[in-house]
């Protein structure tokens, strides 16, 4: 994903990882004004799929039309006095330590 952001000559201010039943990802951009919002979700969600696929040999299988991500998404613009806000949701919303503290007792 950081790589797809620095593509499109954004970056990543916020990241989360939420729920391990329906999973999703709840980022925070900054991106040029000068790119659309769609052609971002594109993006992101293109390259990092196809580098999922190709760093996990077989992994392609487990979505035979080749659609890793959903095609729905939401953006909303921020302020900088809502940031901190938004911040603290995506922190919420992000199961990934937690997840990881658990594999790693399962399996370290």
């Amino acid at each position: 994903i950081e790589e797809a952001a620095a593509l499109i000559g954004g970056g990543i201010r916020e990241v989360g990882f939420g729920d391990k039943d329906y999973a999703h990802v709840h980022m925070e951009l900054n991106i040029p004004n000068t790119i659309t919002t769609s052609h971002v979700v594109q993006t992101l969600k293109s390259h990092s799929a196809s580098v999922i696929f190709r760093e996990i040999p077989g992994f392609h299988k487990l979505y035979p039309r080749g659609s890793f991500w959903g095609g729905q998404y939401s953006n909303h613009g921020v302020g900088p006095v809502g940031e901190a806000m938004i911040k603290n949701y995506i922190r919420g919303q992000d199961v990934s330590k937690e997840e990881n503290t658990r594999q790693r007792r399962l399996f370290g």
